[in-house]
């Protein structure tokens, strides 16, 4: 879960608290960290920069740094992490 989640192994003390939770919730709460980390809207986010192909600057030689791109970025994260609609998404 936590490499298809947010794309980052769990930590030793995370899997510790898995296996010692002897709950029959303890995947659903990891599950539920997981998708409330930060990390999973940059991780899924990213699909969608990609196809949209994002970019900080040009890339060729005459590097152009594009100075706002960043806000794109992270309207794109927040909008993951809100569980924003697809239609409201594009729409905006």
């Amino acid at each position: 879960a936590y490499f298809d989640l947010i794309g980052l192994p769990p930590s030793p003390d995370k899997i510790e608290a898995f296996l010692n939770d002897t709950s029959g919730e303890a995947f659903t709460k990891v599950v539920d960290e997981l998708l409330a980390s930060p990390r999973f809207g940059e991780r899924w986010g990213r699909h969608w920069l990609d196809a949209a192909r994002y970019a900080d600057s040009n890339g060729r030689d005459r590097n152009v740094f594009w100075y706002h791109a960043w806000r794109y970025r992270d309207y794109v994260i927040a909008s993951f992490h809100a569980n924003k609609p697809f239609d409201q998404f594009v729409r905006e």
